[in-house]
């Protein structure tokens, strides 16, 4: 019995041992290995890497995705940043990621967010890295962008005349950059009144779309009504034409 206490307390002691300097192995660094350790432990920004993150997106997919110019995409990564700078409530508030994914009434004010999940995702390469390069430069301060005032921006030939029209009508233009117009708002009440008054070039296309659909559904409506008398006609001389030929039959 004490032969058998002696075995179990050595068997124990050394599976002990095993795992004892086991775990002391697994976790051993060398000493010309301290950096890595070091490296490890440094705090991260996460709250700085998601913002820069989120503005990268709007610029990859805002400005990337439509082959836009470096200037083109680094003044898209103003507006997205003043907005947040300006926080306000309609364009989110101060917090990037929320100006970036901000949605009101099922709209999204930066149209990519709307997106399925799938189709809002980058691929890796050249043009995500550069869309964090740049964003990381605005956020950071390192931008060589001079203008600050830009808050909305749209690319012409992705726009409709409609969306054009308003935005020329409500907002006052800056300037152009790579593929994108940039605009600002107004502030002054000259400025309104003249935006009011203004009459586009976008705005004279709409309003002559407007009035052709107008005029061909004038004329559809004119050509149906045409049928119907027609057929309604047709009609009247069927019915005449089959009492003649019974009338004719009596006699």
């Amino acid at each position: 019995m004490q032969v058998s206490s002696l075995r179990f307390s050595v068997g124990l002691g050394s599976l002990l041992a095993v795992l004892i300097l086991g775990s002391v192995y697994a976790a051993f660094i060398p000493i010309a290995d301290d950096n890595a350790l070091n490296d490890e432990l440094l705090p991260r920004d996460i709250v700085g890497e998601s913002q820069a993150h989120c503005v990268a997106l709007a610029i990859y997919f805002e400005g990337g995705s439509t082959f836009e110019s470096e200037v083109g995409q680094r003044h898209i990564a103003r507006v997205v940043v003043e907005r947040a700078k300006s926080n306000l409530r309609k364009w989110g508030g101060s917090d990037l990621c929320d100006v970036v994914f901000y949605k009101k009434a099922g709209v999204c004010q930066f149209s990519f967010a709307c997106l399925p999940l799938a189709r809002r995702t980058p691929r890796p390469g050249k043009a995500w890295e550069q869309a964090l390069a740049f964003a990381a430069d605005e956020i950071e301060g390192r931008s060589d962008v001079l203008e600050d005032s830009i808050r909305y921006y749209m690319n012409p030939a992705l726009t409709s005349d409609r969306n054009a029209c308003r935005f020329k009508k409500e907002f006052v233009p800056v300037l152009e950059a790579g593929r994108h117009w940039f605009f600002r708002e107004p502030t002054t009440d000259f400025e309104r009144a003249d935006l009011r008054t203004s009459n586009p070039l976008e705005c004279q296309r709409y309003q002559a779309a407007l009035e052709a659909k107008k005029r061909a559904v004038k004329l559809a409506l004119e050509k149906r009504k045409r049928l119907a008398l027609l057929k309604k006609k047709k009609k009247q001389l069927a019915a005449a034409h089959k009492t003649d030929k019974v009338q004719y039959a009596n006699k």
